[in-house]
């Protein structure tokens, strides 16, 4: 990986857990350490370093297993899931939208701890919705339990492995082995109601059922959610509502059929397609579902193809193919708005043609030579074009071979991943940059705050609060503060924006590795 990619990870370390826990995964980057050489590099007290390693470990950025000594246990970093910090309000918007608020805030507990039991995460969620998380609630309790159960079945939610307790299976080695059956993953843990809300009372401190059983997010699913929002979206754009609408259930019809992950899906038959739109009353779509098919199919993402005619033709959706159509678009954008839409055009043009010398291009692009070439050495130089040499058969004199631009695709989207890695990090740089400048002026908004709060639930009038708020605040003060926080609020829309970048070249990378694996 790259040196943006590390700095973003310690940043990203930095801002959510702390001093300590960023100098440990500073020294991790560099390959599995033990304890005592962790906290050789780090130069902190021992009770410090273990607290923070905990937590790195609940959490799932650090995994350990024996190292040479197998009774000493060698710790490992995961970036990968440090990276995913960026995308957890994505998680909770979507899970907002297709499980309700409930399962929101459950699963807003679940990745505030890392990891957690069912017991404990549902007594958080239900004292917040006592506070007045949620509007309008009346399920209790056991409405909170019903849907941590549909979070676990629809496996969003997936159970952490535990240490292997059989007798003799650790006395052999002092590094403990985390062990789950695969049928536990997705089993949701039987949990004693009545003792619950007895818990909740405080009444009692009885296990419900659950004790030491942690769950955490199960992030493929929820991937495999956002990677199934941006083909639907991909198609809506480009066709209509009833085009993304059928999209969508072809989507749901091929996970009955074929593996979420697999690059290319089995065939989904013509009539499936045509009763679940009945089901769901897509009368339009179903009545012209053959030519919305003929479409899809015909278009240049080539999101599907068919095989057979009529009712008994078959649907593929073409994963791999798909998301290389959608990064290249994405890329196309990226050299627009980096270099301008002459070398947009070039850029285009080098696709469109696969292999291509400058003299045709500078024909092609009907652009002035002299600006041609600037722009394609320009690309040349930040790696979105690349060369090709090809030697002459039979030559003499000085040119013995000649040059083809060509792209590669890989290499690009690396070039780009690395853009992305880069602008977020800047903009974390710049949003702590903004918070520091500033801090004594928000510490002030912060505790005016916690007075005006406080008066509130003493029942104190209202205009007073604001008055009292208006004297302790001056004009230039609350525009400062207004400003900071708009800025702030600008850059943390910017990562969520580039985290889209981000993750659609991952999905790049994953299809286009699995098509070559796919290949006999």
């Amino acid at each position: 990986m790259s040196v943006k990619y590390g700095e973003l990870c310690s940043i990203l370390i930095l801002e959510n857990f702390g001093n300590v826990a960023q100098k440990i995964h500073d020294e991790l980057q560099w390959g599995p350490l033990t304890f005592k050489l962790i906290l050789s590099a780090v130069g902190l007290p021992a009770g410090l370093v273990k607290r923070a390693l905990c937590i790195l470990i609940q959490y799932g950025f650090v995994t350990f297993e024996p190292g040479n000594n197998p009774d000493i246990a060698e710790y490992k970093l995961l970036q990968e899931k440090i990276v995913l910090l960026l995308r957890y309000p994505k998680y909770l918007t979507l899970i907002k939208y297709k499980r309700g608020e409930p399962s929101m805030l459950l699963v807003e507990e679940v990745l505030r701890h890392g990891s957690i039991t069912a017991t404990k995460a549902i007594l958080q969620t239900w004292k917040r919705i006592q506070q007045g998380a949620i509007a309008t609630y009346t399920d209790g309790i056991s409405g909170l339990k019903e849907f941590f159960h549909q979070l676990i079945i629809n496996q969003y939610l997936i159970c952490c492995p535990s240490p292997n307790t059989e007798s003799g299976a650790n006395e052999e080695c002092r590094v403990p082995h985390l062990l789950i059956n695969e049928n536990d993953l997705f089993s949701p843990p039987d949990i004693n109601l009545q003792k619950l809300m007895e818990l909740e009372r405080g009444n009692s401190t009885d296990d419900p059922g659950d004790g030491g059983i942690l769950w955490r997010c199960n992030f493929d699913r929820f991937h495999q959610d956002l990677r199934d929002e941006i083909m639907v979206e991909a198609v809506r754009r480009r066709f209509d509502n009833e085009a993304a609408a059928l999209m969508e259930i072809i989507l749901q019809l091929m996970y009955e059929r074929t593996d979420a992950w697999a690059s290319s899906s089995n065939p989904v038959p013509f009539t499936s397609i045509r009763e679940n739109l009945e089901k769901k009353k897509w009368p339009q779509l179903s009545q012209f579902l053959d030519q919305y098919l003929k479409v899809l199919e015909e278009d240049s993402s080539n999101f599907i193809r068919r095989s057979g005619e009529g009712t008994t033709s078959s649907v593929f959706v073409n994963l791999t193919v798909a998301f290389h159509n959608i990064t290249s678009a994405a890329i196309e954008n990226v050299v627009e708005h980096r270099f301008g839409c002459k070398a947009a055009r070039i850029f285009r043009l080098v696709k469109q043609k696969r292999y291509i010398d400058q003299e045709q291009l500078q024909k092609l692009a009907m652009i002035p030579d002299k600006e041609a070439k600037q722009l394609t050495y320009r690309l040349l130089q930040e790696s979105f074009l690349h060369v090709h040499e090809l030697k002459k058969p039979v030559s003499s004199g000085p040119n013995k071979s000649f040059y083809l631009l060509h792209i590669d695709f890989k290499q690009v989207a690396q070039v780009v991943l690395n853009m992305c890695y880069k602008g977020v990090y800047n903009t974390l740089i710049r949003a702590k940059h903004e918070k520091v400048n500033n801090f004594r002026l928000i510490e002030k908004f912060e505790k005016l705050n916690t007075i005006a709060k406080n008066m509130r639930e003493q029942g104190d009038d209202e205009n007073l609060i604001k008055q009292l708020l208006n004297e302790w605040m001056t004009p230039p003060e609350k525009g400062l503060l207004e400003s900071v926080e708009a800025m702030v609020e600008k850059l943390r829309m910017a990562e969520l924006y580039v985290d889209d970048t981000i993750f659609l070249i991952h999905l790049f990378t994953y299809y286009d590795a699995a098509h070559l694996r796919d290949k006999p």
